[in-house]
């Protein structure tokens, strides 16, 4: 390869490898009345206004479309057959057969233990409110050796991966989930996958996100957006090395992070009533 080439490909990584982001502009207020623990958000791949999100521990199984303009509700999908304990993530991407899914982590563990199930469905071709069946082929359930996880992503290839909530001072594990699990009924049994660098805060982390080229990933913690360039989709190798901080503006409880679908920034959402949606535009 000429020399050119390859410092050119250097220089494309360096420029990759050191994102800029503005402080984040306030887009919206998500008003609704059914969402007041939004615990997780994705944007939808279908539907160029709408991200999807879900409430926490103590919600129905639904989930919500709302705008990425204003922040109104748009619809609601209930997803029956769906069990909701303690739904802590949410991820948009594509799906192992085709076609764009949206998929629903029962991660946590405030419902009396954590459940470990990960629902995926298509993503329906019009926005309204509708129901939509989780057949069994739609449901993977995993085991594994960590207590409580509230972060589920997924990449190009339609891998899943899921990141654990651990206490202060611990290292999060980050642990790959294979798509090839799914419809055969059985459970997973996740081997040991990486330890995050940098320690916990507080109680986290608690949101991710893969960007939809696969390069970039964003992990949120109560204080913190980080972030990782992941040039060759090993993203378990990628996230073992110290992440860049991004900004992040103060959330009362933000728990939710989501690329935006032409990686021109990323979103932010918190729990509670009346909260703003924030997005970072990238410079």
């Amino acid at each position: 390869m000429p020399a050119f080439i390859v410092l050119a490909l250097i220089l494309v990584s360096l420029v990759n490898a050191q994102p800029h982001f503005d402080g984040g502009q306030q887009v919206g207020v998500v008003h609704s009345h059914y969402i007041t623990e939004a615990s997780g958000i994705c944007a939808s791949r279908d539907h160029g206004n709408v991200i999807y999100t879900h409430n926490d521990s103590g919600g129905k199984n639904r989930i919500f479309a709302i705008d990425k303009h204003s922040g109104n509700r748009l619809a609601i999908l209930t997803l029956d057959g769906a069990e909701a304990h303690d739904w802590e993530d949410i991820a948009c991407g594509p799906c192992p057969d085709g076609g764009h899914c949206v998929y629903v982590g029962d991660l946590g563990g405030n419902a009396g233990g954590e459940r470990n199930n990960i629902y995926k469905f298509r993503e329906p071709s019009s926005i309204h409110d509708q129901h939509i069946a989780i057949h069994h082929t739609d449901k993977l359930h995993f085991t594994w050796d960590q207590w409580n996880c509230e972060t589920l992503m997924v990449a190009p290839d339609a891998e899943l991966y899921i990141i654990s909530k651990v206490n202060p001072g611990h290292h999060s594990e980050v642990v790959h989930v294979p798509k090839s699990g799914w419809g055969t009924g059985q459970t997973i049994h996740l081997s040991r996958g990486t330890y995050f660098t940098e320690t916990s805060g507080s109680q986290d982390p608690v949101g991710g996100d893969i960007s939809p080229d696969g390069h970039e990933v964003l992990v949120k913690e109560y204080g913190h957006v980080y972030y990782w360039y992941v040039p060759d989709g090993d993203y378990l190798r990628a996230l073992s090395q110290r992440p860049i901080h991004l900004p992040h503006r103060y959330e009362r409880q933000g728990e939710a992070v989501c690329w935006e679908i032409d990686g021109s920034g990323y979103y932010t959402l918190s729990e509670g009533a009346n909260v703003p949606l924030y997005f970072y535009r990238r410079q």
